[in-house]
Order: C-alpha cells, then sequence, then structure tokens
C-alpha cells in the first residue's frame, strides 16, 4: 500500500518497488562483462522463480533475499558512490572502530508509518513481510532495512524534510555488509508477485550490477570536500536559553534539550561521499551514517547509541554532561576531571541515567551498567557516559526498546510533556529525523540504533547543521553557546566551513 504524505492522511503501508524503473542510463559499457564471480546470478534467478510461485500460492507478495559472500576490498563509501549513480535512494551504516559496515542501494520495499504507534506499526509491518519470505545464502546480515524516525511526530512538518517520514526504513535492493572480523557480505532483495516478469528483472539486475561493481566507479575517489560558508546563524539561542531557565527556576520543568539550526551554502554541489570520508577520518569511534531520498540526504556522526539487540544481548549507552577537549594531554584531562567532578554535569547525566534504566527494565533481565559515569573523549569533545547491558525477554523487539526509550532527557528534556511543549514553542525550524532514532532492523528484531546528533541535511549547494544542549538549572547561556558551536564543529569541517 503505497503512503502518502503524512500530513495528508493518518496510514501506514509498505510498498514494493521491483518493478518500477531503475533509472539505469542506457549506455555500452566497452569491454564490460558481467561480474558473475560477484553476483550469485544463477542461484538468485532459480530463487526469483521460486518466489514467484509462492507468491502465486500465498495470493500475495513474497520477499526474496538472497545472501553470498564478497569477494575482494570493495569499500564501503566507493560502493554508495556507485550506487548512488543508479538509485535516489541509498544508506550509508557504518562504526569504523570496530570495522562493520551496512550500505544498500536501492528499494525492494519500504516501510512507512506515522504518529504516536510508528515504532510498533513499523515492526508488525516489517514481520509480514519476513514472514513469508525466501531467504537463502551463506552467512552475512541477510535482509537488513535501514532508516529512522522523527524525533516528535506532534510537531509541525515543513518542506525541509519533504522526503523523510514519521518513520521510514528501506529495504534496499543490494546490500553490502562487514563484519567486524571483516567478513564481507552481498545481498540481493526483490519482492515478488504473482504477475513478476522474471525475464525483466533478469535484464535489470544484471545491468545495474555492471555500475555497481564496475572496477572505476567502485575505486574512484569521492569528489573533494565543498567551501561553505555559513548562510544565517541568528536564532535567538542565547534569549530562548534564558527562556528556559525562567521555566526552570519557576519549578515547571528540570531540564530542557534545546536545539538550534545552522544554514551554509557551498559554492558547488555538497557531496555525500565527501563529509561521510571526512566523519570517518575525524570521527571513528562514531555511528557514521547516511540516509539518500530524491536528492536529499541526512549525514551525521552520533556518538550516542540507543539500542542495540544482537541475539539476547541488549546495550545501551547514555551521553549526558560535556566538556571541550584540551589543547594538550594536561588541559584535556583537567577537562575531564573537571567534568566527573561537576554537580550540574553529574545532575544532569543521571537524570538520563534513570531513564534508561527504568524503561530497559521492563524489557531485558540481569540489567547492569556501571556505578559512576566514565569519560568518552571525541575528537573535539568529550562526555559523561554510562553504558547499559542485559539480555532481552523472548519477545523483545529492538523498535520495543527504541520506543521505551525515545526520546531520552538527553535530546528531549524532563518532565518530558512540559519539555517538548517548550521545545516547540522557543524552536524556529522542524526537527525532522534530528534527535531522533536512525538505524537498522533485521527480521528477528535486532538491530541497531543511534540517537541522529552530529548531523546535516543536505540538499544540492545548502546544508542545514543541527545541535543543541541541555539547559538545567545553573546553565549559562554564553557556556551553552559555546557548547553547541563545538557539536557543530563535525560537520562545519566536513563541509569545509573551518
Amino acid at each position: 500500500m503505497v503512503g502518502r504524505h503524512p500530513r495528508e492522511v493518518s496510514r501506514v503501508g509498505w510498498e514494493t518497488t521491483q518493478n518500477k524503473a531503475l533509472g539505469i542510463q542506457t549506455h555500452k559499457m566497452s569491454n564490460q562483462s558481467v561480474p558473475y564471480d560477484l553476483v550469485p546470478f544463477d542461484s538468485l534467478f532459480e530463487l526469483l522463480t521460486r518466489g514467484k510461485e509462492k507468491s502465486k500460492q500465498l495470493g500475495g507478495e513474497v520477499l526474496v533475499s538472497i545472501t553470498s559472500p564478497l569477494a575482494g576490498k570493495i569499500g564501503p563509501i566507493q560502493f554508495f558512490k556507485a550506487g548512488r549513480q543508479t538509485d535516489t535512494s541509498a544508506n550509508y551504516w557504518a562504526l569504523p572502530t570496530k570495522g562493520s559496515w551496512i550500505v544498500g542501494i536501492g528499494e525492494a520495499a519500504k516501510i512507512i508509518t506515522e504518529g504516536r504507534l510508528r515504532f510498533k506499526q513499523t515492526a508488525t509491518l516489517l514481520q509480514a513481510i519476513c514472514r513469508s519470505a525466501i531467504i537463502e545464502g551463506n552467512g552475512g546480515l541477510g535482509p537488513i532495512f535501514l532508516g529512522g524516525f522523527r524525533f516528535s511526530s506532534d510537531t509541525p512538518w515543513d518542506a525541509t524534510w519533504k522526503e523523510f517520514r514519521d518513520g521510514l526504513l528501506t529495504l534496499p535492493k543490494w546490500m553490502i555488509s562487514c563484519t567486524p572480523n571483516d567478513r564481507r557480505s552481498l545481498t540481493i532483495n526483490l519482492v515478488l508477485n504473482g504477475a513478476s516478469d522474471i525475464v525483466s528483472l533478469r535484464k535489470q539486475l544484471v545491468a545495474q550490477s555492471q555500475i555497481l561493481f564496475n572496477q572505476d566507479s567502485t575505486t574512484a575517489h569521492s569528489t573533494s570536500s565543498p567551501s561553505a560558508r555559513v548562510e544565517s546563524a541568528a536564532d535567538g539561542w542565547e534569549e530562548n536559553v534564558r527562556r528556559v531557565l525562567v521555566a526552570i527556576r519557576d519549578r515547571k520543568l528540570s531540564k530542557v534539550t534545546l536545539a538550534r539550526a545552522l544554514r551554509l551554502r557551498a559554492e558547488t554541489a555538497v557531496s555525500p561521499e565527501a563529509v561521510l570520508e571526512s566523519l570517518t577520518a575525524n570521527y571513528p569511534e562514531c555511528r557514521i551514517f547516511a540516509f539518500c531520498r530524491g536528492g536529499t540526504s541526512f549525514v551525521g556522526a552520533s556518538p550516542e547509541e540507543l539500542v542495540s539487540v544482537d541475539g539476547t544481548v541488549v546495550t545501551s549507552t547514555c551521553l549526558a554532561g560535556s566538556a571541550p577537549r584540551g589543547d594538550s594531554q594536561a588541559t584535556d584531562t583537567e577537562f575531564s576531571s573537571w567534568l566527573l567532578s561537576n554537580e550540574k554535569e553529574r545532575r544532569e547525566h543521571k537524570v538520563v541515567v534513570d531513564w534508561i534504566s527504568e524503561r530497559m527494565s521492563p524489557l531485558c533481565t540481569n540489567l547492569h551498567w556501571n556505578d559512576a559515569p566514565y569519560v568518552l573523549r571525541l575528537g573535539n569533545v568529550q562526555h559523561l557516559a554510562t553504558r547499559f547491558e542485559g539480555n532481552r525477554l523472548n519477545e523483545s523487539h529492538v523498535l520495543d526498546f527504541v520506543e521505551a526509550l525515545h526520546p531520552t532527557p538527553a535530546v528531549g528534556g524532563m518532565p518530558l510533556a512540559p519539555a517538548l511543549e517548550m521545545i516547540q514553542k522557543l524552536e524556529n525550524f522542524d526537527r525532522g529525523w534530528y534527535t531522533g532514532p536512525v538505524g537498522w532492523v533485521d527480521g528477528n528484531g535486532n538491530g541497531e540504533f543511534a540517537i541522529a546528533i552530529r548531523c546535516a541535511l543536505l540538499r544540492g549547494r545548502e546544508a542545514v547543521l543541527y545541535a543543541g544542549d541541555g539547559i538545567v538549572a545553573g546553565s549559562d547561556p554564553k557556556t551553552e553557546d559555546h557548547e553547541t558551536t563545538m557539536k557543530f564543529k563535525p560537520l562545519l569541517t566536513a563541509l569545509g566551513a573551518l
């Protein structure tokens, strides 16, 4: 069922796209042979026939998915770039320090959900797709859905985020992945019905593979970083902080995580690949992501794991409380010591720890976390951090944890309802997916989601950067201004504005 714009109608749906035009330019590829050593075409075509027959028997659509080892050392950013030559839908997810990544190109299916029940609806629709699937292959992750969710489905929507929805997860047609042990895999996903034209699908897949695995396109370096400049920055930030502090003083709430947006314009069209390269080089301990829809890309480097589910193990890491990095080891250690001993920062951090522990407990057993926060050092900032780990209950789905945890006080505030009301009142922009959950999920309820921070929305020559900070009693407007400036730095650097 095809979903419409979230403000036009309240409905959910998943739609298949395997029979739509792939947008491949028809041209002769001289001396270019079909990469049979990389793509398991023979097994795939047999699987397509089986899938079509099963769809006839069931009277509905059937997902077919095949995974095989990926030979060679195709780089994730290079494959991502090659994929964007063939399709406007592309997804990128990587944790460089662990050597793991997922790159998805095209859409076999997508799940669109709207409103406050978007997490439950997404899990239900995803399980329905996978229930009748034919999944074969050797190792790998199997069929994976990638995407994200808006920070709030209740806040006003604007056209800046027109390519993104309250909830949008995409099952890529082509996906390559790598696990921490450097095991690389290729997964191909298609959704078939009784009328699917297998011959046409064969031709489309062969043509697209010639572009995706063309040595020139997968080894070429991406374009250089753009040279961007700030176009608008006046947003009344310090005045907004003061208004929050008045509300805190009047005991209307205890914390509001206030955000701001920064608009940049580059001399030429901004390449998401160049941004990904910069973020990977400078922030390898973060989850590097890109979600491309139409001509818009949402990219970032999030240091904050919302939740990960791997088999029975569930983990979450909360970050709250910030300090700058020092320009020497001595000053760096001095900032760390200040962060660990500062009463305001520790109080802000404890609010988030209490929130996460309370909401994870009903969904898992053996939940434990470090008694005192530790300092997580990133390239340009350091945070107080607490890591949680437990065992999920049998029926717990990664999206159950996402729904229970989002939004944490780290990105919303406390109490939540009045904090969200103040955010909507003071912020003069739509957060969209900023501070929302982004990541991936499989058919077994495993997955990984981060909070979308340290990020930007790219469209043509324009970029919108987002950053925020938690305002509590004792916050100082000028200090909070400095902290958001620090948080803009990863994307400002990647965009050549620093």
